[in-house]
Formats: structure tokens, sequence, C-alpha cells
């Protein structure tokens, strides 16, 4: 029976917890919010949903509930990605 309580307890604090996690929104959508700073990220490898998770990432340590990725680049190496996002509450 406790182990039931510590799964349903955990179930619980993993919904809590993503509905923390900052959200992308649009242009449009930002227009409705209060632009509270940016974030950039340099140099990654991967793609760019890698760059797009690390700019999520930042936003998140930034406490941002949304951010909007204003751009994304690779600069001629398509292994190495740059990005920057506004952040938004």
């Amino acid at each position: 029976m406790k182990i039931l309580s510590y799964i349903v307890a955990a179930m619980i604090a993993g919904v809590s917890f993503s509905s923390l996690a900052a959200q992308e929104i649009s242009q449009e959508q930002a227009a409705g919010h209060q632009s509270i700073g940016e974030v950039s990220v340099s140099g990654l490898t991967g793609s760019t949903d890698d760059a797009a998770r690390a700019l999520r990432h930042k936003a998140n340590e930034e406490n941002a509930p949304y951010y909007r990725i204003i751009g994304l680049d690779n600069s001629g190496d398509s292994s190495r990605w740059s990005g920057d996002a506004q952040l938004y509450r």
C-alpha cells in the first residue's frame, strides 16, 4: 500500500513540474505577454532541435513561463548551432 502512495505522489509531482516548464509561443502570442529578457546558446553540436531544446532549458533556468525563438543559425558549419530566444511572462 505504501508503494502505491509513493507512485501516486511521484506522478503528481511529475505533472506539476512539467506544468512549470517554459512554453514556446508564436510571435502573435508574444504580443499579449511582457518581455522579460533574452537568452542565447552557441557552439552546440547537433540539429535545430538540439538548439531549440537548449533554449527551452535556458528559459526554464530563468523561470520564464514563455519563450519565443527569434533566431537559429549554423554559420555554414552544419554541425554547430547557435540561437536566441526572447523570454516572456
